[in-house]
């Protein structure tokens, strides 16, 4: 950690002597998050308490190359502190953040953003990603991808993104364990007729291998979705069905593909910073492999990060269902407070039945700073190229 700190400092006062733009960011987010699942016996998910704060400052430099186009060069550090630990401030869990950044508007509201280095997930739309790929605790506790990432959008017509986050070298001698992992996300969507988008959010991840376990494992998955966004006097409004398609094999225990998929209906609806967001999923175990091992190594939450109520435990389809209360008022475009409660219904008939298998509450606050930095301004339009640079 102190040579983070050094680096950091040494950036800070290089830059702030010989560079015509210093450029920064603060990101500090609170988390308070209480899960409930003795109702179902903890047999879909399990009950405990994150309750923790990250701070992640970061000092760069910035080189516009037109007022349409920015450059930047970032370094920082992303400091997490969990409630209850006592942990010194030595002993605090800390990673470097060191990234390049283009930042590019074009005519006719168009936008292109792309980072290449270990950059923060929160440019990434995670709220696309919520559920279905991760659950909420893995966003906020692995709050970094080291890779690259490229997003696009043109107006309101047609956005996307795409991210490579490589999270894990080949172990050697002193980490046996370590499995080389790598993992690509996407998300998009395109309004092709008045208030109907086709939509799609993909994760392609690669679980091979270790010193110690020599085998690989794929686990890719594709939410293709149909939704309508109509315009009314509501905030958010919005309905969506599709399919969860997946592939995946233990190529250690055979070459033949495991396909399990789904139906999944998304109903949301909010005014005035209130919402109530629905998500119905009928479908077969998306996590056949959770509880397989490999030379006494479990798979588990190592290759799955979705909410384990996907893990189903029966071979027949059944169905979960998750209800959001959601209240985020807006109280500046830099800070941002909410709470959320979130019940799980589902098929319980293997055990006692019962539907209710839980429940989860959370407080979060996050103060970003990048809303109060400068930005590219959106171009007029150019007879010739398109762009004025």
């Amino acid at each position: 950690m102190k040579k983070i700190a050094t680096a950091i400092l040494f950036l800070a006062i290089c830059l702030a002597a010989r560079a015509q733009k210093f450029d920064y960011n603060v990101n500090f987010d609170y988390i308070l998050g209480n899960y409930e699942y003795d109702a179902s016996g903890e047999r879909y998910h399990d009950s405990y308490t994150i309750h923790a704060v990250r701070l992640t400052p970061e000092v760069g430099l910035l080189l516009p190359q037109s007022k349409h186009v920015f450059h930047r060069l970032r370094v920082g550090a992303d400091f997490v502190h969990n409630m209850g630990e006592g942990a010194p401030l030595k002993s605090l869990p800390v990673e470097l953040i060191l990234y390049y950044s283009l930042e590019a508007r074009f005519p006719g509201g168009g936008s292109l953003f792309a980072a290449v280095g270990n950059y923060p997930r929160r440019y990434l739309e995670n709220d696309s990603y919520r559920t279905v790929f991760f659950d909420d605790d893995i966003l906020y506790q692995d709050s970094n991808l080291e890779g690259l990432m490229v997003k696009y959008s043109r107006g309101n017509r047609i956005e996307a993104e795409l991210a490579l986050d490589w999270s894990g070298k080949l172990g050697d001698a002193e980490n046996p364990l370590r499995r080389e992992r790598f993992q690509i996300l996407t998300r998009g969507s395109w309004r092709f007729a008045s208030d109907f988008y086709l939509s799609w959010t993909g994760s392609f991840y690669h679980y091979a291998c270790s010193p110690t376990c020599p085998n690989v494992v794929d686990n890719h998955m594709l939410y293709p979705r149909l939704e309508w966004k109509p315009f009314t006097w509501m905030d958010e409004f919005s309905l969506s069905v599709g399919g969860i398609f997946t592939y995946q094999c233990d190529r250690a225990v055979s070459m033949k593909p495991s396909l399990p998929m789904g139906l999944s209906l998304e109903q949301v609806v909010g005014k005035w910073g209130l919402s109530l967001r629905n998500r119905l999923y009928w479908g077969e175990d998306l996590m056949p492999f959770f509880d397989s091992s490999f030379n006494g190594q479990p798979y588990g939450r190592s290759l799955y990060f979705a909410d384990t109520a996907f893990h189903t435990c029966i071979s027949a389809p059944s169905w979960a269902d998750w209800l959001s209360l959601r209240y985020e008022p807006r109280i500046t475009k830099w800070l941002r407070a909410g709470a959320e409660f979130t019940f799980q219904l589902g098929d319980n008939s293997r055990y006692d039945g019962s539907i209710f298998r839980g429940w989860q509450q959370s407080l979060r606050l996050v103060l970003d700073l990048d809303p109060l930095r400068p930005h590219p301004a959106q171009p007029s339009r150019h007879k010739r190229f398109g762009l004025t640079l």
